[in-house]
């Protein structure tokens, strides 16, 4: 009797113990089978990162100068204008930018028709044909012109830069229509652009605008 028993109770000790194994392996099988299910619900943590020091350039979104553009002067206007800035004291935030309504592109005057002719020859040898000689002006006679007046600066060093690539070294780019000034004030405050606005009054087809600096300052009429 006493060998049945330990026997029985060695078969019921084997039965839990195979009944717990078989539980706790049919709860991770469980787990496993919902990570499958639902791997979206799965989250990786990240440490936050530390806030990145503010750098000190353009792309911080520092507000850039503002220049004022006062322009479309004549000669004389030009010289009252600045006068008139000069009074309001702006001499060290002004610059003055002349441009012109015309350009042209030519070989300064040269000394005289034989040498305007020797010139000519070397053009033609290097393919330049367009071209021709200023005689009816005084201040200009024996000077060589190319092609035809241009409406910008760009545009006629566009057409030297072409000329350059043919051999032609002397040739440069000047203002031919009649020229007018451009006051660019750096950075006025209010109370200069103020004292501006009222000045405006006194030259009335003057343009008065606003630009970034770095536009103003480098623009080209």
């Amino acid at each position: 009797m006493r060998l049945l028993f330990l026997i029985f109770l060695l078969l019921n000790a084997g039965a839990f113990g195979y009944i717990r194994f078989a539980e706790s392996r049919a709860s991770a099988d469980n787990q496993l089978m919902l990570l499958q299910i639902a791997p979206e619900k799965m989250k990786l943590i990240k440490p936050a990162s530390s806030p990145q020091p503010p750098r000190n350039d353009v792309s911080s979104g520092k507000p850039a100068l503002v220049c004022l553009e006062w322009g479309g002067f004549t000669a004389d206007d030009s010289t009252k204008a600045g006068a008139a800035l000069e009074k309001v004291g702006m001499r060290d935030k002004i610059t003055q930018r002349e441009s012109s309504d015309r350009y042209w592109v030519y070989i300064p005057p040269l000394k005289s028709q034989a040498e305007v002719d020797k010139k000519a020859s070397e053009l033609k040898t290097r393919g330049v044909l367009d071209f021709s000689t200023v005689q009816d002006n005084e201040q200009w006679r024996y000077a060589i012109a190319f092609g035809s007046d241009f409406k910008s600066d760009e545009a006629a060093n566009g057409y030297l830069a072409q000329l350059r690539q043919k051999g032609v070294r002397s040739a440069i780019v000047g203002s031919r229509g009649e020229k007018s000034v451009t006051f660019v004030i750096r950075d006025p405050g209010d109370v200069l652009a103020a004292k501006i606005a009222e000045l405006k009054a006194s030259f009335p087809t003057a343009q008065l605008k606003v630009a970034a600096c770095a536009d103003a300052l480098t623009a080209k009429n």
